[in-house]
């Protein structure tokens, strides 16, 4: 057989139920297989961070609220980031219109070094995205701008409705 001939599957073998479409690829995952991708778009090192946005789709989120999921991940970071302080929360719409919200936090990593991270949440049909970037207080203010528009510049891709999702 050719590289490009499929073989059906041994019977009692379970079928992939969802198609997943990466940057430049997809493939056939099967129902106990989750995506976690956390797409990384990496930007320059500037005052001693390598800066960068983070775009992750967060399926535990799945269906819920655009406030509810904001509320949940401002919650989850003032758990979690030592020293974390909630700087700026706001609902935002995106350069497309499409409504978001906004979250700015100091915290502190080490004792010598406070950082200020961005969050933006997305809720786009049934899927909920966070946007993250972080920041030193220099560059919030140096290349923060920039990076915010890229973040607001963000537009997720429509679903197709689950009749027409290729298998």
């Amino acid at each position: 057989m050719g590289p490009n001939v499929t073989q059906p599957a041994p019977q009692g073998i379970p079928q992939p139920h969802v198609r997943y479409q990466g940057n430049s690829f997809s493939l056939k995952l099967y129902e106990e297989w989750n995506d976690q991708t956390i797409h990384t778009i990496l930007g320059p090192v500037t005052d001693g961070v390598q800066h960068n946005i983070m775009i992750q789709l967060d399926p535990d989120a799945e269906g819920m609220s655009l406030t509810d999921y904001a509320d949940w991940q401002m919650r989850s970071l003032e758990e979690q980031l030592r020293g974390c302080r909630l700087l700026l929360r706001q609902q935002i719409d995106l350069t497309s219109g499409l409504p978001a919200y906004r979250a700015i936090f100091s915290w502190y990593p080490s004792e010598n070094q406070r950082l200020i991270q961005e969050q933006i949440y997305v809720v786009a049909g049934t899927k909920v995205y966070r946007m993250t970037a972080t920041f030193t207080k220099k560059t919030r203010k140096t290349i923060g701008p920039a990076v915010e528009r890229m973040m607001l510049s963000f537009n997720p891709q429509a679903e197709a409705p689950p009749s027409q999702q290729k298998r």
